[in-house]
């Protein structure tokens, strides 16, 4: 997309990713949300209100030189995890808190408490969710970990309740499917599957190297995947890893940017943000604006060289 009277490449929406707990249900076996359980900021009702006020600040009502960069018009917080939902009435709070302060908002989900929670979902506090849905095969998603300690996992029943569910409390919901293409699946047909729900979106992601080696792929059967289930009209975003690496703004439990890196391995971590400010965080971690902008600016996402 090209800004008309800047003739710029900009975005509608900056999306700030905040990994809010490292505590999950499910166990999946390429998971690379482990920060060795800290003292995670949900924790505390202010600082969980000043990150989000810095963020505002920077992001929202400042002149941030990504704002510059990418033109972005509005900003999306995405609360992920582990599963964020297992907060209970903290993960609402934050939810509510945010809208309070301007952000759009979005979870990404295992789709577990949608079914099952024991709270209800307060109505118009989200405006896009994601659920992660690995295999339409029981087996398969127990080899992959998506199974909690009783041995329940999401189906693809539960995935559609979960998302009609949704689509009646939160007006104007946008829907997304994440699946995370690794060896136990990457020659499954989803096309019928995402044909019936019909998300907005469907996020198919090269597993990264921070789990079990034995579910990584190459790239020429990650492209399989993805070629295989092009041209159908399905709404396909694809991701290998070199378009992960860099490309989002992450914060972690602890209320620092972190961020993958293309020469090294594990993860480079700022400062707290709640006491050093956004921008001296953000100056302390890589992130490309450009490879950001790729990631939002298709649909026909070219299948990428081997």
């Amino acid at each position: 997309m090209k800004n008309d009277t800047t003739n710029k490449p900009y975005i509608n929406e900056l999306v700030i990713n905040w990994h809010i707990t490292e505590a999950c249900n499910y166990n999946c076996a390429y998971c690379f949300a482990k920060w060795g359980k800290p003292n995670e900021l949900h924790r505390s009702l202010e600082e969980i209100e000043k990150l989000l006020d810095n963020l505002a600040l920077y992001f929202i009502n400042g002149q941030s030189r990504l704002k510059s960069e990418l033109g972005y018009e509005t900003v999306r917080l995405n609360l992920a995890g582990g599963e964020p939902m297992m907060l209970g009435s903290t993960f609402f709070i934050i939810l509510m808190l945010a809208k309070q302060k301007g952000f759009k908002t979005s979870i990404i989900t295992n789709g577990h408490y949608l079914v099952n929670s024991r709270l209800d979902f307060p109505k118009n506090l989200l405006d896009m969710v994601g659920i992660s849905f690995d295999s339409q095969d029981l087996i398969t998603r127990k080899k992959i970990g998506r199974v909690d300690r009783k041995g329940n996992s999401l189906s693809f029943e539960d995935l559609k309740v979960a998302l009609e569910g949704l689509i009646e409390t939160q007006k104007g919901i946008k829907t997304k499917i994440n699946t995370v293409v690794n060896s136990l699946n990457y020659e499954e047909d989803f096309s019928s599957l995402i044909g019936e729900l019909k998300p907005y979106k469907w996020k198919v992601l090269q597993v990264m190297p921070y789990g079990a080696d034995d579910l990584l792929i190459s790239n020429d059967k990650f492209n399989q995947f993805v070629e295989r289930h092009s041209g159908l009209g399905l709404p396909i975003f694809a991701e290998s890893n070199s378009t992960m690496t860099e490309s989002y703004l992450m914060i972690d439990p602890l209320g620092r940017f972190y961020q993958n890196s293309v020469n090294a391995c594990g993860y480079k971590y700022s400062d707290s943000i709640n006491q050093c400010g956004v921008e001296r965080a953000l100056s302390q971690i890589a992130f490309n604006p450009k490879t950001f902008f790729s990631r939002y600016c298709q649909i026909d996402i070219d299948v990428l060289e081997s």
